[in-house]
């Protein structure tokens, strides 16, 4: 039980922080580049990344996401807005992993502290639960671990003919900065 209390109160202690010095209480997340409440960070895992760079798959930013780091492999996405009601993170911008002639665009990103999951926009799919929030064994890559849903893993497996992703397979890791300038 403390393994899975853990990674919700760092994201709880984030979000409230971000809740001190941004707007009303109950304000809708937004996906607009127009409002920018600080980032949140996300390291591709080493092993990961080498895992996909074997399968053929390049990951990709999508903005106004950006690229942070080449080594490791992180992107800073930008918090656009913040629900109190069910405590959520709003993002915009993206990833995008592509191999040949298939690329997969997830956009959009849903911190979900309430459900411990991190939702995204797929694009010819719509949202989906693609990572579990689980505890960091890698503070210097991120407060939280993020791992594949079985429908991640499954989507990704099939778009790119493989069935090397598994349900809490490793992706990486995330930390939400909100009072960092983006």
């Amino acid at each position: 039980m403390a393994r899975i209390l853990r990674p919700v109160a760092l994201l709880v202690a984030a979000f409230a922080l971000l809740a001190v010095s941004a707007a009303p209480s109950d304000a809708a997340p937004t996906t607009t580049s127009a409002r920018r409440l600080g980032y949140t960070q996300v390291t591709v895992a080493p092993d990961t990344l080498a895992a996909l760079t074997s399968l053929g798959v390049t990951p990709g930013v999508v903005e106004p996401g950006r690229l942070a780091s080449a080594d490791p492999l992180s992107v800073q996405l930008p918090i656009t807005g913040y629900r109190f009601s069910n405590l959520r993170i709003a993002h915009a911008g993206g990833v995008t992993l592509s191999a040949g002639a298939t690329t997969v665009t997830l956009t959009d990103f849903n911190i979900d502290l309430a459900r411990l999951r991190v939702s995204g926009n797929v694009a010819g799919i719509g949202r989906v639960d693609l990572f579990k929030i689980r505890f960091s064994d890698r503070f210097d890559l991120g407060a939280v671990k993020l791992v594949l849903t079985a429908d991640a893993a499954g989507a990704l497996n099939q778009a790119f003919g493989t069935d090397a992703l598994t349900e809490d397979f490793l992706f990486g890791y995330a930390t939400p900065k909100p009072f960092a300038r983006f």
